[in-house]
């Protein structure tokens, strides 16, 4: 947005991003891959710092954007976090080609980001969420391993 209010063409967000082609979907995995990671790497830097509801939100935000990764290599583009979390469930948990624990994981992730980001009595800590940091690199190397099988 402008200063102005009015959205610039060049970066308009009011919409979703472009829908995901046969021609452009190899590069959208990829680009979600790169942005699980980026988050992974955040949430890294503000444990360190101490800041760990703020670590807390990226972590979801990395097993977010690797499950978005994994739907698209199907053709599923969610239009919501819950659709995120619905169609991996449906997918690629109940068809067993991801085990249930990931699918929790993810659901569990979804339910700490929002009491990190909005609970006032959200309470953390580092060890707690070193091992939801632990589960989280797992999860998305699990689904790194999947797209790279399904030959991406």
């Amino acid at each position: 947005m402008e200063g102005n209010g009015t959205p610039r063409a060049d970066r308009d967000r009011a919409g979703w991003d472009s829908p995901v082609t046969d021609d452009n979907k190899r590069s959208a995995v990829a680009s979600e891959l790169a942005r699980a990671d980026e988050s992974l790497r955040a949430a890294e830097l503000l444990v360190g710092a101490g800041l760990l509801h703020d670590a807390e939100s990226r972590l979801y935000y990395a097993v977010y954007h690797a499950a978005v990764a994994l739907l698209l290599t199907e053709d599923l583009q969610p239009r919501s976090h819950a659709g995120v979390a619905s169609l991996f469930g449906l997918h690629f948990v109940k068809t067993g080609r991801i085990d249930a624990e990931d699918g929790r994981l993810l659901l569990r992730m979804q339910k700490y980001r929002i009491e990190a980001d909005y609970g006032r009595d959200f309470v953390l800590t580092e060890p707690a969420l070193n091992e939801d940091l632990v589960a989280c690199r797992g999860f998305i190397d699990r689904v790194r391993r999947i797209i790279a099988s399904i030959g991406y």
